[in-house]
């Protein structure tokens, strides 16, 4: 990922997307405006409304897009997918950790401070996603369901996607305990390569390797994903971590034009 000056904001960039022409996209930075106060998008996030509402307005004005076109799920950590079109009710984005289009001028985005972000772009179909996932997400294949949702809604083939994995607690950072250890078992296998051993039975989770495998089983070419590599833990300057205490969320969004 690269830093972009976007209007009045520096956000980061996948490169894979930044050659595309058929959509904006963004992931922000905790000092995307580059004042003294951080560049939280979650309203739970600050006391201040109307400080998060600036914020709001100031990405959509740098994506060229109204601050009604915006669009955030209230994530729960469960699987459930929302197809989004113009005027559609804030009430159906709750409970939500994926959003998917097909209409133009609409910014779909999800937000996080470790948990894995996820960008989809179908070139053939002219289709985007976003997609919030952290271990429960990633264990319940919130990502699989998607894709499967896309080639059901807009005919979406592996091979002609581009995938973003977004910053998001690296492997390196994220220990977890035997609950975690268990599901992701259940659900990749023993043998997938996801889990470092530590004491008291413990693991490194890797959820970017995770994600990764739901593309390539569904037919994204290896290299048609980008993985940030931006651990949020060890890069905590630039990303909002749960794990570091912060409340702050950053966002990471698309939109057709």
């Amino acid at each position: 990922m690269t830093k972009q000056q976007i209007g009045d904001l520096t956000l980061w960039q996948f490169e894979g997307f930044g050659k595309e022409i058929s959509i904006k996209h963004f992931v922000t930075d905790r000092s995307s405006h580059g004042d003294d106060k951080e560049f939280t998008l979650s309203w739970s996030s600050s006391p201040d409304r109307e400080f998060v509402r600036d914020n709001r307005h100031l990405l959509a004005s740098a994506l060229g897009i109204e601050d009604t076109q915006l669009y955030f799920p209230s994530q729960v950590h469960k699987t459930r997918i929302v197809h989004v079109s113009s005027g559609i009710s804030k009430d159906e984005l709750m409970e939500t950790d994926a959003l998917i289009t097909n209409e133009k001028g609409i910014c779909i985005a999800v937000m996080s401070a470790d948990c894995v972000p996820i960008l989809l772009y179908d070139k053939k179909n002219k289709a985007v996603a976003a997609i919030h996932s952290g271990w429960r997400g990633t264990v319940a294949r919130i990502l699989d369901k998607t894709l499967q949702q896309m080639h059901a809604t807009f005919g979406t083939k592996g091979e002609d996607l581009i995938a973003g994995i977004g910053p998001s607690v690296s492997q390196e950072s994220y220990e977890v305990g035997t609950e975690v250890v268990e599901e992701v078992i259940l659900a990749f296998g023993k043998d997938s390569g996801l889990l470092i051993p530590q004491p008291n039975q413990k693991a490194k989770l890797d959820l970017w390797k995770a994600n990764k495998i739901q593309l390539q089983q569904f037919g994204v070419p290896e290299t048609q994903i980008e993985v940030s590599n931006l651990c949020t833990v060890l890069n905590n300057n630039n990303f909002f971590s749960a794990r570091k205490g912060d409340t702050g969320r950053f966002a990471a969004g698309i939109v057709l034009v």
